[in-house]
């Protein structure tokens, strides 16, 4: 967003060029964990190679309206507990959380957080380990590139499902999955 005028009195409102609208990046995060378990997290995109996503050791919950964390899980697989299910059903959203993703023998770690969706903690695979410090700059800026790539695709298939006319019945199934009373939340 720019500076924009205001409908009322002319005035100038002034907001954050990256700022998001506050229910996307929960809506985002949920869609991921919702994708991971019931549509097994695998994209297949026409550019490139499929990957593989699912929530890895980290869930952190707000509730609606603030920002601020009040509940986090962490350790092995804290997306499939019952809190972490309890959290949902009670009302709280995702500000947080951390996924592995894998597309062919590499795999990386990485935490979304906040409103905003930031990158944090990334996590890449080493494929040089040795050799030419350009060789390994490159190999570097490659994978960085890759994360970033299918992060990028992974809000796109979030886009595209959130605009399809048919978004009304997957947030249903969504809230059915995250109530445990449709946990296979077939399509």
């Amino acid at each position: 967003m720019s500076d924009r005028t205001s409908d009322e009195g002319g005035g100038v409102d002034s907001a954050p060029e990256n700022e998001t609208p506050p229910h996307i990046a929960s809506d985002f995060y949920l869609f991921l964990w919702f994708a991971s378990e019931v549509g097994r997290g695998v994209i297949e995109p026409a550019d490139g190679s499929p990957f593989s996503w699912w929530v890895d050791d980290r869930l952190s919950f707000r509730p609606a309206g603030e920002d601020k964390v009040n509940a986090v899980l962490t350790g092995d697989n804290p997306s499939t507990t019952p809190e972490a299910r309890a959290a949902l059903a009670g009302g709280k959203v995702l500000r947080d959380l951390r996924l592995a993703l894998r597309r062919d023998d590499r795999e990386y770690s990485v935490t979304l957080r906040g409103p905003n969706v930031a990158i944090s903690g990334a996590k890449l695979p080493q494929q040089v380990k040795t050799g030419e410090p350009t060789e390994i700059l490159l190999d570097r800026m490659f994978l960085y590139e890759e994360l970033h790539w299918m992060l990028g695709t992974m809000f796109r298939r979030y886009a595209e499902e959130r605009t399809a006319p048919g978004w009304a019945a997957y947030a249903g199934r969504m809230r059915e999955w995250a109530s445990g009373r449709g946990a296979d939340g077939t399509r």
